[in-house]
């Protein structure tokens, strides 16, 4: 019988100890996340953009257990860092947080750097926000109703946005468009002087989100005339919907994250679910509603179809309203 020395133990034991650390090693590489993730927000600091991203960020941060740290890259209508994060490293480290900008760029530029459909993966909706229609309490618009009505008899109207191309903007050609009407559109840089036009009177219609109007609504400085929403939010259910007048009109403000394309699947799946359970915290729905939003889970499923449906409402409405992509 062939006798073990004590001396072929150890090497045995020391050999699978070595094996066994290995092995834990590279369990804890393929961990997800194994260390901190940064998320691109393409726009400035401080707006609301910027504010769902810090609030749900911190609170993925705390699910996942790693730190989530929110990077602005603003620039081009948030195409620079929306295309930094689509030619990033498909491994889940780097998210981009995006609005319904993803969707009406194609039609604003020449030349975009990325395809959204093909280079960025969708890792879940994050929140909304309802799109309003206000006039002037001193201008002859008093609901949704006459507003269609004088928009209808090609009456001179025009409305306030915050600028060319934004959501604002092709949410009212929209709906000028299933009006089979005309409306004069008047852009602004950014809401804030949209807003003041209108509450001085210099423009009768303005189209924004609460997030700006709340106080002028609430001092009868602004009439509010309807929501854009298929449903009436709950900050404004006795406030008609246009989609009481026009049938199937559904326009919201949306954000949502995602990845690069090819990033692996269980990596999007672990991301989807820290999302889904951040959306179900009512700590973060109170913080959301704080700085004007509905946090609203929708998976990657949901968020693909929205993309895919809204890029083809989009490019209708740009060729109609003779929208020249620069």
């Amino acid at each position: 019988m062939k006798t073990i020395s004590r001396r072929s133990i150890n090497i045995g034991l020391a050999t699978a100890a070595v094996f066994a650390c290995m092995s834990t090693m590279v369990q804890a590489q393929d961990r997800f996340p194994n260390k901190p993730i940064r998320m691109i927000v393409p726009f400035a600091a401080g707006g609301g953009n910027d504010a769902v991203a810090r609030i749900v960020g911190e609170s993925i941060s705390q699910i996942l257990g790693q730190p989530v740290i929110v990077e602005n890259k603003p620039g081009a209508g948030g195409n620079i860092g929306t295309d930094f994060v689509a030619k990033a490293p498909a491994n889940g480290y780097t998210l981009v947080h995006v609005a319904n900008t993803v969707v009406v760029n194609p039609y604003l530029y020449r030349k975009l750097p990325f395809d959204v459909q093909k280079d960025l993966t969708p890792v879940g909706l994050l929140a909304t926000a309802p799109l309003l229609v206000l006039a002037n309490p001193r201008s002859s618009v008093t609901s949704l109703t006459g507003l269609a009505q004088q928009m209808k008899e090609h009456k001179p109207l025009s409305y306030a946005s915050p600028g060319t191309g934004t959501p604002h903007h092709f949410a009212m050609e929209l709906l000028s468009s299933r009006l089979g009407s005309d409306i004069v559109h008047v852009p602004y840089k950014g809401a804030g002087p949209a807003v003041t036009d209108v509450v001085g009177g210099q423009l009768p219609i303005l189209v924004s989100t609460p997030q700006s109007v709340t106080d002028f609504v609430a001092t009868g400085r602004l009439r509010l005339l309807a929501t854009m929403e298929a449903s009436r939010p709950p900050e404004f259910k006795d406030v008609p919907t246009v989609s009481e007048m026009v049938p199937n009109f559904n326009v919201s403000i949306w954000h949502g994250l995602m990845v690069p394309a090819r990033t692996p699947q269980p990596i999007i799946d672990s991301l989807s679910t820290a999302v889904s359970k951040s959306l179900a915290d009512p700590e973060v729905l109170k913080k959301l509603a704080g700085v004007g939003f509905t946090g609203k889970f929708g998976n990657a499923a949901e968020m693909k179809k929205r993309i895919s449906t809204e890029l083809d409402i989009w490019k209708s409405v740009a060729e109609k309203a003779k929208i020249v992509p620069e």
